[in-house]
């Protein structure tokens, strides 16, 4: 799509499943030209293909069968800056890596964490930083002070998530002659929520944020008063993609004005994590 200095609209079309078409376009006085002309020209004419990962509220969820989310509200607004259409497709997190590698999607909408394994394949756009928390059972409350008293309790993870390997590697180190972390992984993060509301796992492991918004929206967890190896999380995109410094400074753009932190208050993560500069993190530069 080229760039126009007329209204576009928004349009969403429901598809099979969970996937979630929209076609975006921005109000001239929305769009940045500098931002849409820095763009290849294959996605000024096509668009960006986005995966968003169907079931993290509050950042990415399909609810009614409609992409919800502050992440997708951000990836709204930065098609508007940009002046190109987003297609989303909700869709479950492990297969969301394997499709921007087979260029099936061009950006994840999935709060990844930035970790050494995946910039091997990918560039990120870090939305905040952010790092594991613990929840479990207000019936069954336990002490769970420090990553040191996880070990001998079952925890539920997410398939693919990078708390496994954090939590592996803790295991390892500091539960030597004790009962290591009983480590068990499911392919939704819904079933790994409901292992625990059920009784059969003792804690969920995830996003401190994520955790804190099912605590608050549910009333029946607790969560540990401590969070794990903050690291950035956002936006994946294939290694050395343009699309990845355009995406930057569309979310430049949104921390200058004002709508990042108005988007974040409206989902009520606006709190620890925020970012006051937008970065591209790479595996040569890990650490911008």
């Amino acid at each position: 799509m080229s760039y126009r200095s007329k209204t576009i609209t928004w349009r969403a079309a429901l598809l099979a499943g969970a996937m979630v078409g929209f076609s975006a376009s921005a109000h001239a006085a929305g769009a940045d030209k500098a931002l849409h002309d820095a763009l290849p020209a294959n996605y000024q004419s096509g668009g960006v293909k986005v995966a968003v990962f169907n079931d993290w509220p509050p950042d990415e969820f399909v609810e009614n069968g409609e992409l919800k989310g502050w992440s997708v509200d951000m990836a709204k607004a930065m098609s508007e800056r940009l002046g190109v259409p987003f297609t989303f497709e909700g869709t479950s997190f492990d297969v969301i890596i394997p499709g921007l590698a087979s260029k099936r999607y061009d950006a994840g909408f999935s709060s990844f964490g930035v970790t050494e394994e995946r910039l091997q394949a990918l560039d990120f756009i870090p939305q905040r930083k952010e790092g594991t928390g613990y929840a479990f059972l207000k019936a069954k409350p336990l002490k769970i002070a420090a990553e040191k008293d996880l070990c001998g309790h079952s925890v539920a993870l997410l398939t693919g998530a990078w708390d496994f390997q954090y939590l592996t590697k803790v295991s390892a180190e500091q539960c030597a002659g004790r009962k290591p972390i009983d480590l068990q992984q499911f392919t939704t993060e819904n079933a790994a929520e409901l292992a625990v509301s059920s009784g059969r796992v003792e804690i969920v492991a995830a996003g401190s944020a994520k955790l804190a918004y099912l605590a608050k929206q549910t009333g029946k967890f607790d969560m540990a008063p401590f969070v794990s190896n903050a690291v950035y999380n956002g936006i994946g995109v294939r290694k050395g993609d343009p699309l990845g410094p355009a995406l930057k400074g569309a979310l430049q753009a949104m921390i200058d004005d004002g709508s990042y932190k108005k988007i974040m208050a409206k989902w009520g993560v606006d709190g620890a994590g925020m970012l006051d500069k937008a970065v591209l993190v790479t595996k040569d530069n890990p650490k911008p």
